[in-house]
Parts: C-alpha cells; structure tokens; sequence
C-alpha cells in the first residue's frame, strides 16, 4: 500500500508527495490544471472569425509541461516542432486560438 507524505504546498494548488521506498525516496507532484483548461477552451471557442497576428496568445500549458516539452525547442529556435507539438490534437486543451500555426 502506498504511503504518500506531503512535502510542500504552493499557493497555485500544486502539492508534492514523497515516499520512502527504504533506500531512496519517491516525489510526485500533482499541479491542478482545471481552471487553465476552462479559460483556455473559453478563449478557444471565441476565436471563430479572429484572425492570426503578431503577439496572438495560441495557447497556454502549465509550467511543468512547458519546460519538459517546449523550452529547449524554442531556445534552439525549432519551429518546427513547436509547432508540430501546437497543432497536435492530443494537445488541444492547451489551445487557445483556431486554425493551425
């Protein structure tokens, strides 16, 4: 049976967990993400007849995703794969704006 103990507690909701397996410790961390989901389906929904511009917010992810997924792709400038990783349908809740990029 699995024994989670809380670590830490930020003001976003985001809570850490260990566990101590004997020799070493496990973490996880659960970030609520709701909230960011709503918003981002909201401004979705009223992007239809919007068009695309410089400084247009095209989705919003949470920090954790962002620096696992995106950050080194845009210090090394890869368009290409942020947008491929943009455009995926797995990843629409995180779009804000219609269309592809």
């Amino acid at each position: 049976m699995e024994d989670w103990k809380v670590l830490s507690r930020d003001e976003d909701g985001t809570v850490t967990y260990f566990m101590d397996i004997g020799n070493a410790w496990v973490v996880k961390t659960e970030t609520p993400v709701d909230d960011l989901l709503a918003a981002n389906a909201e401004d979705f929904n009223n992007s239809l007849g919007q068009r695309f511009g410089d400084g247009k917010v095209v989705a919003r992810l949470p920090l954790n995703l962002f620096f696992d997924k995106l950050a080194e792709p845009m210090k090394q400038r890869d368009r290409k794969y942020i947008k491929r990783f943009l455009n995926d349908s797995s990843h629409a809740a995180f779009r804000t704006f219609k269309g592809n990029i």
